[in-house]
Formats: structure tokens, sequence, C-alpha cells
């Protein structure tokens, strides 16, 4: 099934919604391209790239005769901005997200938007450590997996829509509930970024002198552990405070394990410890094995 978007409108222009444009673009799906961001400069930038054709500061002038509108902001300012413009689409308009918490973002959404507009709640999991539309390149959506949450509200017209949207892109497309979304992604995603994150601020903690000799032999394993503790800080602040009760779950789980490793080091237990690790690295390299798309990565 082929589509055609006349006018899509990307607000929150950033490595997201400037490599889903590009993408978008590059395969002759869509006609005329609007951007918001909060600058001048990033609006810029987009247009010297052929991300957007048109840009503004004002989501309620850009998202007029929109037929696609997909929301890039940071979480927390995703309903916000959907309140802010929602009488500006014309009927029939399809609005999506791409936040990383779905349950309140999906509620919010459905909420502020009048029966005529729809709503279709989304993830694609993909990024980089890298923020803004200066980092966007159309190819970054290859390979990876997009998340979409519909509801008993969804039209399924708009499902479909934004379905072919992101299969577009190069993405493997599957529906899920919104609650077990963000299960799921407190456990794969917000863990090993908090993790990451606690890591970097440990270390940082430590006494002048001791930090460093830490840093001065940090190396490989320093740099890949940690290297998901350069993504945007306020982008993490607002998926922490829109899905705490998930990350509090997951962390609780996490806790408890790394309290019986500090057990197993204070006691000694040298064949629990190594049991753990050799559970650990079998179930790491059979998902590897069992998950191509995991083995490489930008």
């Amino acid at each position: 099934m082929s589509f055609f978007i006349k006018k899509l409108a990307i607000v929150g222009v950033g490595l997201i919604g400037g490599s889903l444009a590009q993408a978008l673009r590059s395969r002759d799906l869509v006609g005329q391209i609007s951007g918001v961001a909060r600058t001048t400069r990033t609006l810029e930038i987009a247009r010297e790239m052929g991300v957007i054709d048109e840009g503004s500061l004002d989501a309620r002038e850009m998202v007029r005769d929109a037929t696609l509108v997909v929301v890039c902001t940071p979480v927390r300012a995703i309903v916000p901005s959907v309140r802010e413009f929602a009488d500006c689409l014309s009927p029939g308009a399809v609005v999506t997200d791409v936040g990383s918490v779905k349950g309140a973002v999906v509620q919010g959404c459905e909420e502020a938007l009048p029966k005529e507009i729809h709503f279709v709640g989304g993830h694609p999991i993909a990024g980089r450590e890298r923020a803004g539309v200066e980092a966007s390149f159309p190819s970054l959506f290859e390979g990876s997996r997009t998340i979409l949450t519909p509801t008993r509200r969804t039209s399924p017209q708009a499902l479909e829509l934004v379905r072919l949207v992101w299969e577009a892109t190069g993405s493997l497309v599957e529906t899920m509930d919104a609650a077990h979304h963000d299960r799921v992604l407190a456990a794969t995603s917000h863990l090993p970024h908090l993790m990451a994150y606690n890591v970097v601020h440990t270390l940082a903690d430590l006494e002048e002198d001791l930090r460093a000799e830490v840093f001065r032999y940090a190396a490989g394993g320093f740099r890949d552990f940690t290297r998901i503790a350069s993504s945007d800080p306020v982008m993490w602040r607002d998926i922490c405070l829109e899905n705490r009760t998930a990350i509090l779950e997951i962390l609780g789980r996490f806790k408890e394990n790394l309290e019986g490793i500090m057990n197993g080091v204070a006691e000694g237990n040298g064949d629990g410890l190594e049991a753990l690790f050799a559970r650990s690295k079998q179930t790491r390299d059979r998902v590897l094995l069992e998950h191509k798309g995991l083995r490489g990565g930008k």
C-alpha cells in the first residue's frame, strides 16, 4: 500500500524529527514539510539542510492544513504542545508523537484533541547521544523498531497511516498497550541510561586525587558503558518524571540484585559470583544471536 503526505508538520525539529523528515523526503513520500523549533537558528539550519521547507517558532501557524503532525518535543512538552495547537488542525488530520513514555502522553493527547482529529501514540526506538537537527540523517531508523500504542479510541485508518510512515523509514513496526510499553522500556532503555549516568556521577564524586587517576586510566569499558550518559539531560529528566512508577519498579529489582553482588563480594563467594556472571554472559550472547540489530549500531 502506497501513501503520500501532502503536508507534514514536525513540532520539535531535532534529531528524531529531522531524521524522519529526511527519510520521507528521500523516498518522495511527502510534499511540504513545515517545522517548529524553539530558536530561529535551529530553523535556519533545518532549512539549509533541506529538512524543512518553512519554519516558525509558532506551532499553531505550522500545523494548519497539515495531513500529519509529528510531535518530537521532550516528553513533558508533548501534551502541552498538542493542547496549544489542537484548535488549528484540519478535520481528519492525524497527530502522533515520538515520546519514550506513552501512558500519560497518550491519555493527555487524546483528551486534548477534538473527535475529528486522530491521535496515535508512537515511539521509534532509535537515536544517538548527539542531539539537534545537525545530528539528523535519513537512515537513522533503518533496521530499528517502532512501537505504536493504539487505544479503543484510535482510528484504524490513522493507525495504518502512522504504521506506513515508520515502515517507509525502514523501521519494523509493532503495536503494544501503552502501560506495557512503559514497563518494557523502563527495563530495556530507561534503566541502562540511569546506570550510565550514575556510574559517571559516582566517579565524579570521588576525591580529587583519586578522580584524576580514575579518568586517566579509563579505557574502552568506561567509554562503551557510559556512552549514553552523553544523552540530553532534559530529555532524561522528563522520562524519569513521566515514567516514575515503572522506573522505580525496575530500579527496585536492580537494587536487590546489586545488593546480592555486594554480599557475594563481601563474603568471598566466588562460586556465586561466577555463576551470576556466567548466566549474564549466556543471556547477552543469546540475545545478540537472536537480534541482529543489537550486534552493531551507530
